[in-house]
């Protein structure tokens, strides 16, 4: 279970901001991000999300192997329950799900899936590397294997396994309202590790700096600014900022000025800045490495992803090949990868890590851009990839939906077309989670209908937006591309409108 988009919860509310605009049908289609954890769980383990997963979806990804339970908070399809208040729906899931009590009232909020043979796993190394120990195809956070473990760390045969996906000051609430569980690292630990401050220090602890600059204020943001400058653009990085916001890239002195004044402001009300100043690299290809750091301090590596971005916002993931490997190993990127694994151990964390990393056009390596010490997409991909032993392709479709839209009519479109994967060895269109499509549709619809029984007039409205998560299972680049294209001939015939 958990909360995507952590950063913002992680933030110091007394740190000004940089300008945004704020957008509520992204933050509902982030809420519901959390289907897309069902990849972790086993046939005896639990998926907790804030809303409840389309049946027909759930039903199919149990056809493919991917046997879990599910749990939900919310069921916006059941008008006999009001819709949430945007500011209880917002809530971190672990928040809502302190609720307990709700929900074992509620019974016919759980959906049981029935059982069968798969379980999650971390996937094997494709490089024979002596730092790291060769993974179990078993989830580091698998309960019976703690339970059977001879050394017994931190942990009893009574403890209860909970894996986020980011932790959160929530996060440590529910833990302590409904365990025990086995230990995860403190709130603090974690939001220090996750900060772009922390990455940058952490790369001078290790001989590995890229020339980025710390700046405390508006006035320290023009001063190293403007030196930036008289090399070419550069980026302006929020401690927290992830995904194409707070970002930005400052390629003059009049936009510079505009957005130190704009943070001026904003320290004359009593808050601080804190932003990182970074050069704006030739980069040529995105990746990312994913690892796992166990409590005694042991390291296990889990998968290096290529990524697909679009601009600075995350476009896509796609498991990286042998060859791919290779270069990294002789460009020295595991040794300078493990030096950081060891000091992100040292400073107390244990979990997932994604580090985001790139390479630029003059072929130069750089092996930390950023360290998300949390799940990632790129490791749900992994766990993806590990079901169909495959190089699924994790994308997405930004959607507007025509009135009306419900997912059953995309999976019939699917499957009427011979575009659904069906078989874990074939090829074809995974489809991922259904209320990310749905929630705003759903809802929209919901207040509309509400109005219309209350005053008697509909209120007009555009379309209703919507994010398709798919893993697309081809033989080659050229076939992915291929059944994406197909993808987006069925989302037209549909009448969906596709934005990316």
């Amino acid at each position: 279970m958990g909360t995507f988009d952590p950063e913002t919860r992680w933030r110091d509310p007394q740190l000004a901001q940089m300008p945004a605009m704020p957008d509520r049908n992204r933050e509902a289609i982030v809420l519901c991000m959390d289907e897309l954890l069902f990849p972790f769980c086993g046939p005896d383990d639990v998926l907790y999300s804030r809303c409840k997963m389309d049946p027909g979806l759930h039903e199919y990804l149990n056809g493919l192997g991917f046997s879990f339970q599910s749990w939900y908070h919310f069921d916006l399809l059941d008008e006999q329950e009001p819709l949430p208040e945007p500011d209880v729906f917002k809530q971190c899931m672990f928040r809502l799900a302190v609720d307990q009590d709700k929900l074992l009232n509620h019974s016919h909020k759980v959906r049981m899936a029935a059982a069968s043979t798969y379980s999650g796993g971390l996937l094997r190394s494709e490089f024979a590397n002596s730092s790291f120990r060769p993974l179990d195809a078993v989830h580091p956070l698998d309960d019976e294997r703690i339970k059977e473990s001879s050394d017994g760390v931190g942990t009893t045969s009574d403890s209860k396994i909970l894996s986020p996906y980011a932790i959160t000051a929530d996060t440590e609430a529910y833990m302590h309202a409904k365990g025990p569980f086995h230990p995860l690292p403190s709130l603090d630990t974690v939001i220090h590790v996750n900060s772009k401050i922390y990455s940058n220090r952490l790369l001078a602890r290790i001989g590995e700096t890229y020339g980025g600059i710390e700046a405390n204020s508006a006035v320290d943001i023009e001063t190293a600014g403007n030196t930036f400058l008289k090399r070419g653009p550069y980026l302006l990085k929020d401690p927290f900022g992830v995904s194409g916001k707070g970002n930005l890239l400052i390629d003059s002195e009049p936009m510079q000025r505009r957005i130190a004044d704009h943070l001026h402001k904003q320290e004359k009300k009593g808050l601080r800045s804190q932003f990182l100043l970074e050069p704006l690299l030739m980069k040529k290809i995105d990746f990312s490495s994913h690892w796992f750091i166990h409590e005694e301090g042991e390291k296990e590596y889990i998968s290096v992803q290529r990524m697909i971005n679009h601009q600075q916002n995350y476009g896509g993931s796609i498991k990286a090949d042998v060859a791919f490997i290779r270069l990294l190993e002789n460009a020295g990127y595991f040794i300078v990868i493990d030096k950081a694994l060891s000091i992100l151990a040292e400073d107390g964390y244990h979990g997932f890590v994604c580090f985001d990393s790139m390479i630029l056009e003059d072929g130069s390596v750089i092996s930390i851009v950023e360290i998300n010490a949390r799940k990632s997409m790129g490791l749900i991909n992994a766990y993806l990839d590990k079901c169909w032993e495959k190089h699924g392709w994790l994308t997405f479709l930004s959607l507007g939906l025509p009135e009306g839209f419900e997912f059953s009519k995309l999976m019939q479109a699917l499957r009427r077309h011979n575009l659904l994967l069906t078989v874990a060895d074939g090829y074809g269109v995974v489809p991922l989670s259904s209320n990310t499509v749905m929630v705003n549709e759903i809802q929209a619809r919901r207040r509309i209908a509400g109005g219309v029984q209350n005053s008697g007039i509909q209120n007009r409205r555009g379309m209703a937006k919507g994010r398709l998560y798919v893993s697309v299972v081809g033989r080659d680049d050229e076939h992915r591309s291929q059944l994406v294209q197909s993808l987006r001939q069925i989302l037209s015939d549909l009448s969906v409108k596709v934005y990316n």
